[in-house]
């Protein structure tokens, strides 16, 4: 969910696209979101939420530590790009506890998915 569209107000959208990196054990796996091209997403409460990602970003198994890093980038013309807040969390011990939607909010007020200009949410399996 985007909180800042890290454009001039008169630009109703930002053009988006993340990368991931997930880290268990000796083993990184990253992914680009889209894999071409941006989102469009507006800060507007109606239109700030990039439902659509449905991907899978490690499978495997999972060493003493799980640890997820998500980066977001506003794509600009003339100019730098703009980045959003990275995200970092990792999780030790049994992977088990692991296990859940990890969302804003679930943790009180100093939650880490609740970026400044930005929120995130994930869901962990353990199969």
């Amino acid at each position: 969910q985007i909180k800042d569209k890290l454009e001039p107000f008169f630009k109703d959208y930002g053009e988006f696209f993340f990368r991931t990196r997930i880290t268990s054990g000796n083993r990184t796996v990253e992914y680009r979101l889209p894999e071409e091209g941006h989102w469009e997403i507006s800060d507007h409460p109606r239109f700030n939420r990039v439902d659509k990602i449905d991907k899978v970003l490690f499978e495997g198994e999972a060493g003493a530590t799980l640890k997820v890093e998500l980066f977001g980038e506003e794509i600009d013309t003339l100019t730098d790009n703009d980045h959003l807040d990275a995200y970092v969390r990792e999780f030790t011990g049994d992977p088990a506890s692991w296990v859940g939607m990890v969302a804003p909010h679930d943790e009180g007020s100093d939650d880490p998915e609740n970026l400044s200009n930005w929120r995130v949410a994930y869901e962990i399996k353990y199969e």
